[in-house]
This record gives structure tokens, sequence and C-alpha cells, in this order.
């Protein structure tokens, strides 16, 4: 039996998984065996989905590998040797068996040796052409997602569904903490890490929680060399009865295994907004927006597993979006919208007039959840307006944005395409004299976000004579064209029309970490030429430039000489290359010296 379930940690948020996912679509219908599975793997080195080592390919392969344009795929022919390296030493199938793993682990894809030509299911469609948001389509899985179930071996004689018997598993240690007078906190990172991966029975949780509260206060009575030697010392012995007794080195592996599958797990269950984080991070415990859901599922959603007799009645299980989420009723919704009352009165003063401009009284709970949701949403992004001219934010904010594309990085939320909005955000919150600045995010109780809104710019800000739309994304090759062309200039025109605009001109900065040429031609032709009758002001530039463009800025706050107006200075010298030149490269190629310009 295994020792621990977990999310497979080469996948280790979901942007990962969507891009599989798209990866895989283009092989629907092809057999998954052999051949299926090295291309995979080279479809996802060729999107730069995955990139190889020097120490894999070699010093000669690495280079011709390394000088293709950051901005285009990777050609087939490089991708070829590449696979053939990679056979050489560590079997390509094999990777693509590895990372498939956890698209079918969910459902969301049959793409099995066994099973014949690839199959893209319902759910994982709507997911991908952004039909249902990350935190539906977690919710929906997570709650039926179990140990044990037919598409996984290993796990005889596990009987739990690991979401729900970690929202009940937190709850218990909670009332437990609180009858003894103390404040209730959640689950430490420590404690989740040691007794939530191999919580595979929902028999342990009564027990898995007197334990929490023992390893709580022995932890409460010691302090400094002490307290780090007794953490160390448990958190051993606890692997050791997890994994068995090996040597020190494999334990102090497993313990870092525990770790990877602790903090990925994480991850995942927060896009459903039912765990938020305390205590700067330090704390996993339950959502207080998502109370209501929260008992509901502890209520009602039964924490063992179900019997099923075939892998596909499972599939057909997960991918059942028919069925309303367990607090689809009239009296749990109106009890959300009371606790969303009570939540909106915490965050902000204006929370009667709020409720009274829009005449809550006369909204059935579904309307009211719905406003009540997007005002408190309002403000918490209104609260972020305190950043102006904070030069320590954006310091912060510049740092992360530098280490976005690193292979190490690891997201404050849960993907890192919202980290990406969530800096940039951030960063413009301190630079602002704006009317307002709007993210298209959602953020959580904790003050993190939890997903993107669907449908709208990624970030509008409304300043005194202009507006301006800010476009993110992590895509870099043609599917940075096929994911972006068309939205970024919907937006940008929505926006332009909007009555909030109010007839001002707007322009739109597009940040990448590299421009496809087609998006650059993309935007160009809307430029230069039209959309949807008349020119539009999108400015692509990449992640390197805009870290350029803020700091430059800084230095222009801590002079006291920033303002909105300088800003549209830059965006109108921007811009103005498009009647400069006559081809999208020249014009494109001035952006990085006019940027450098603007600190003069």
């Amino acid at each position: 039996m295994a020792n621990v379930w977990s999310f497979n940690t080469t996948i280790r948020n979901p942007e990962r998984m969507e891009n599989l996912l798209r990866v895989l679509q283009e092989m629907e219908g092809e057999n998954f065996d052999e051949d299926g599975q090295r291309m995979f793997f080279g479809l996802q080195i060729k999107k730069r989905f995955y990139k190889p080592t020097r120490a894999k390919l070699g010093n000669e392969l690495y280079a011709e590998f390394d000088a293709v344009s950051k901005s285009d795929d990777i050609p087939d022919e490089i991708v070829e040797k590449i696979l053939d390296k990679y056979d050489g030493q560590v079997d390509a199938a094999g990777r693509g068996r590895t990372s498939v793993a956890v698209l079918n682990r969910f459902g969301l894809t049959i793409a099995l040796q066994s099973n014949g030509p690839v199959k893209i299911n319902n759910i994982a469609k709507k997911w991908i052409n952004s039909e249902i948001d990350d935190q539906e389509l977690f919710t929906r899985l997570l709650l039926k997602w179990q140990y044990t179930n037919p598409l996984e071996d290993g796990y005889e004689g596990s009987n739990v569904r690991p979401l729900p018997a970690t929202l009940k598993l937190i709850d218990l240690v909670n009332t437990k903490w609180e009858s003894l007078g103390n404040k209730v906190v959640g689950l430490s990172k420590d404690e989740y890490k040691l007794f939530v991966p191999q919580l595979l029975n929902v028999t342990q949780i009564e027990s898995d929680s007197d334990e929490i509260i023992r390893f709580r206060k022995k932890c409460r009575s010691l302090s400094g060399r002490e307290l780090t030697q007794f953490i160390e010392d448990y958190s051993i012995k606890q692997a050791v009865k997890i994994f068995g007794n090996p040597s020190p080195t494999i334990t102090a592996k497993n313990l870092r295994t525990l770790r990877d599958y602790a903090d990925s797990s994480i991850r995942y269950f927060k896009t459903t907004g039912l765990i938020a984080l305390r205590g700067g991070g330090r704390y996993v415990d339950l959502s207080k927006d998502k109370a209501i859901e929260v008992t509901t599922i502890l209520d009602s959603v039964p924490l063992h597993a179900k019997e099923f007799e075939t892998s596909e009645d499972y599939v057909q299980y997960l991918n059942d979006i028919s069925e309303n989420l367990p607090w689809i009723n009239e009296n749990d919704l109106f009890e959300i919208s009371s606790n969303l009352e009570r939540v909106l009165k915490e965050e902000t003063q204006e929370s009667e007039q709020i409720i009274s401009t829009f005449d809550l009284e006369s909204k059935n709970s579904k309307e009211k959840i719905e406003i009540l949701e997007e005002q408190i949403n309002k403000a918490r992004i209104d609260s972020l307006r305190k950043l102006k001219h904070d030069l320590e934010a954006l310091d912060e904010s510049l740092d992360m944005l530098k280490k976005l594309m690193g292979s190490s990085y690891s997201p404050t939320t849960a993907r890192p395409s919202l980290d990406f909005e969530w800096y940039v955000s951030r960063a413009l919150m301190v630079l602002n004299d704006a009317i307002r600045i709007e993210p298209s995010f959602k953020i959580g109780d904790d003050g993190i976000p939890t997903g993107f809104r669907g449908n709208a710019s990624d970030i509008e800000c409304e300043y005194e004579d202009f507006g301006m739309t800010v476009e993110v994304t992590l895509l870099s090759g043609r599917d940075q064209w096929h994911a972006e062309g068309q939205p970024v200039m919907r937006h940008l025109r929505d926006f332009e029309n909007s009555e909030q605009l109010g007839g001002k001109s707007a322009y739109c900065i597009f940040v990448a970490p590299y421009i496809h040429r087609d998006s650059l031609n993309t935007f160009w032709t809307s430029n230069k030429y039209e959309y949807e009758g008349s020119p539009q002001k999108i400015i692509p530039i990449t992640i390197d430039e805009f870290i350029a463009l803020l700091t430059i800025a800084k230095e222009k706050i801590s002079k006291g000489v920033f303002t909105s107006a300088t800003l549209k200075t830059l965006l109108e010298n921007l811009y103005s290359g498009v009647s400069e030149n006559s081809e999208s490269q020249a014009w494109r190629g001035e952006l990085s010296q006019k940027i450098s310009s603007w600190a003069m």
C-alpha cells in the first residue's frame, strides 16, 4: 500500500496542468503508445513547457537549442535530436507517461497505453476554453478525488477523499485547540507536512487531531535550539513511521518529499477558495469567506471513498458537472449571503451604504452572493491603494518579476501567471495617482489572489486624462498569439467603449517573457490600421523591459517627479513609432531604447 497521497510534484501548480492539456489536445485521437508518449514529451519541449538542461543535452546540442529565438517554438529537427538524446539516457516515452499521469489522475484525460486513442474529457475542454474557472474546476474535482480509485494502483486499503478529509482534520484541530482556551490558527506548515499527505483513511482523523495537539503543546513549551531539535527529531520519527526505517540519507529525502507533497496540495486546495493562509503564510486554515461552504462539505460530503467497478465509471463520475455543488440549495445560499454580509462589514466601513445602494433585500440569494462577492473583492483591491509610493513594496514586486521565469520559482499564489498579474498590479498601485486600478483577480480572505475573473482585461487603469489596460502572459511561442491575440484587442476595445472611461483615449501595455512575431504583427495591424473599425494603441514589451520601466519610475518617485502625465508621455513616445515605421519589427526594436531614454 502507498504511504502518502499526492499531486504529481512535477506538476506543482494548475498552470502546468493547463499547459500540458493544451499540448495533449493536439494529440487527441492518436494512440498513447510508446511513440505517442514520446511525441507528447517532444511537444512539451517544442512549446517550451519543458526546458532540457545543458547537463542532459551536452554543450553542442544545448547551444543549438539555446540559439533558437526565445519567442519561437523549438524546430522539429532540434526536438527530434533532443528526444534521441533522452532515449539514450532516461527514456523520452517515460517522461511523457510521467507528465500525463496527473491529467489522468483527475479524469481530465484518458491517455493510457492500454486505452487506445487519447481523449480530452468534457470538463477539461470547458476549463481550457475558459467556460469554467480554476475555482469551479478544482472544487468539483477535489470534492470527488479519492483513494482507492480504479485509475491508480498501490492504494489498496485506503479509504479517503483527501480534500474533505483535510478540511475535517483542520476543523477538528481548531475545535480542540479552541476548547483549551487558545486562538484558532489552523495547521502550521510543519503539522500539515507531517500529518496531511499520509492521511489515507478516514479512521486516522480523530487520532491525528489528538497527536497534532500534543505536538503543538510540546512545541509551545520549548524555544530556541530545544524547539528546533524537537521538531527535527519528531519529523524523522514521523517520516520513518510513514515510509519505513531506511538510512538517515533516505529519511532526509523522504522529509523533502513530504514537504513537496504538502506544498503542492496546499496550492491546489487553495485554488478552491476553501482554505486560506494565516500568520504570514505559516498556517493553513479554513477560509472565512467560504465558512458556510466548508460547513456544508463537512455535513454532507462523504469523507470515505465511493466504490466503482471500472475506471470508466470513475472518470464519468469525476467529469459530471450536471450535479450541483452541495451548497446550491436555498437554505445554504441564504446562509452564504449572510456570511458574506458579515465579511463585507469587516472589510469596509461603507458596507451599509453598499448594501443600501444595491437594494439587496429585493434580490434572491444567488444575486446577493454575486453582488457581495464582487464588493468584497473590490474592497480588498481598494485596500491595495495604501501601497502608493511604498518603494519597499515596489522593490518586492521587481524582485519577484525578475525571478518569475526561473526554473526554481515557487509561486506565492496557485499559479505563476497569477503571481505575474499580482506583482504587476502591486507595482502599479505603488506608482499610482490613478482614479482607479482594477485587476481581474479574486482575492481571498488572507489577502492573496485565488484565481482570475474571466472575460476582462488583466488590469484596467483609469487616470485623469487617459486610460490603460495591462495584459500579461507567460506564453512565448505561437500559443501566445493563439491565446492572447484577439482577447487583448477585444478587451481594449471594450475598455475604450466603457462608460467608466468616459471617452478618454486608452493604451494597452502587453507584457510577456518574449514577444512572438505573430502577436506583434496582430497588434501592429490593429495599431496601424484598425480593429473593429478604428486603430488602437497596443504596446508589446518584454518582462525585462517592463522591469526597466518600473525601475525608472521608482527613481522618478524618489525624486518627486512622477505623475500619471509622466507615464502618458512615455506611452505616447512608445506608440509614436507606429506612424514613424513601415514595418512591425523596426517599431518593436525601438521600444527598449525609448524606455531607457525615459530616465533622462
